[in-house]
């Protein structure tokens, strides 16, 4: 027997070429929707995290300070700052960070073991031209010390998730500036850090222990961290809800310098001033908070209104010893009470000195 088909049944159809296109169209339209909304939480879950890590290094320096009488230094042995024979120069060069301190307190205590702290963490002694610039001292050797390869440690405390640039700090063949230990080829590379000390950046690398020698007749001048500083939270006078004690900045490779490492201190790694000194040779010298620019005759970091490899790059500061950070709009202060607080990047440099300074007696503040 034959089977009838019944009139009324029709096979079944699929999507037309018109119908397909425009559900991928709705879709694409409603990924385009989302995606913002995905890198926005991304950001915020970023910066929550970038927050948190700044605020848990403030509080291990106030930790330090319960345990040892004053904060941590910024650093300590400098061997690239200016010092002539018989100077203000450390005689032991070590090029400490002032960060090894605080390893025992950001549950970093087997690695703190590790070190020796009498001896060189970075082998860097020179000025660009190779000529030694703290004549008074003498590298803590032989070298490479125990401490060196160590310096090469991925710490998560000292991480910012916004932050996607390079953070391996590689040496040169002599002089090495910015890695652990020259030369190129065989040396030993450190880690980049994107949260480090308030100091006033370029008088510590232009006069070893500037907080101790040229501070003590200029208190005012003074930022609560230095080389061998040794500052106790009742020192600062303008009050620590009032004044910034550690900042972030990127890691990228400045304009003119590197970014700071954790663990040592090289070539102009020697804290971060959000003050007009370090932003005085920009475009803009005004701004002391996420400043691109450098001056237009650099072939990098040119003007804002310069084009192609000369035009400014977000996350690329200008200058060694700047304040910056990927987060929209500004950075981020760990104030001396161990609040963190998001600064905007128009506020003037001017006032950015200002709740730097410990005994400086302005009326300061910032949103």
């Amino acid at each position: 027997m034959v089977p009838t088909v019944s009139p009324h049944r029709r096979a079944r159809g699929g999507f037309t070429l018109i119908e397909l296109l425009v559900v991928i169209a709705i879709i694409a339209v409603l990924v385009g929707l989302l995606l913002p909304a995905v890198q926005k939480v991304r950001e915020a879950a970023a910066r929550m995290s970038c927050s948190n890590k700044l605020k848990q290094l403030a509080l291990a320096c106030h930790n330090y300070e319960s345990t040892n009488s004053y904060l941590p230094p910024s650093g300590s042995g400098y061997g690239f700052c200016a010092s002539a024979a018989g100077g203000t120069g450390d005689k032991v060069i070590t090029n400490k960070s002032g960060w090894i301190y605080v390893l025992p307190y950001i549950e970093q205590d087997p690695l703190y073991k590790q070190l020796n702290l009498n001896l060189a963490f970075s082998d860097v002694i020179w000025d660009n031209g190779g000529a030694v610039r703290n004549n008074n001292g003498t590298i803590a050797g032989p070298l490479p010390t125990v401490n060196m390869p160590l310096m090469n440690t991925v710490l998560q405390s000292f991480i910012c998730p916004s932050d996607p640039g390079p953070r391996n700090s590689t040496p040169q063949n002599q002089p090495n500036r910015y890695g652990v230990m020259g030369p190129a080829t065989g040396g030993l590379t450190g880690q980049r850090t994107n949260y480090d000390f308030v100091t006033v950046a370029g008088n510590d690398f232009n006069t070893c222990n500037w907080w101790d020698v040229t501070g003590n007749s200029n208190l005012a001048a003074r930022y609560m961290f230095g080389e061998n500083s040794k500052t106790k939270l009742v020192d600062v006078k303008d009050g620590t809800s009032n004044t910034f004690m550690l900042s972030e900045t990127t890691v990228e490779p400045r304009c003119n310098g590197w970014g700071p490492a954790w663990g040592y201190r090289a070539w102009v790694m020697s804290g971060l001033d959000p003050g007009p000194a370090q932003v005085a040779s920009s475009a803009d010298p005004t701004k002391g908070i996420n400043n691109w620019t450098l001056i237009a005759s650099w072939t990098t970091c040119g003007n804002p209104s310069s084009t192609g490899t000369a035009a400014p790059k977000t996350g690329r500061l200008g200058n060694w010893g700047q304040v910056g950070s990927y987060h929209t709009g500004g950075a981020m202060f760990a104030m001396g009470d161990g609040s963190v607080r998001f600064v905007n990047e128009n506020t003037p440099a001017a006032l950015l000195k200002q709740m730097s300074t410990i005994v400086g007696g302005e009326v300061a503040a910032v949103n």
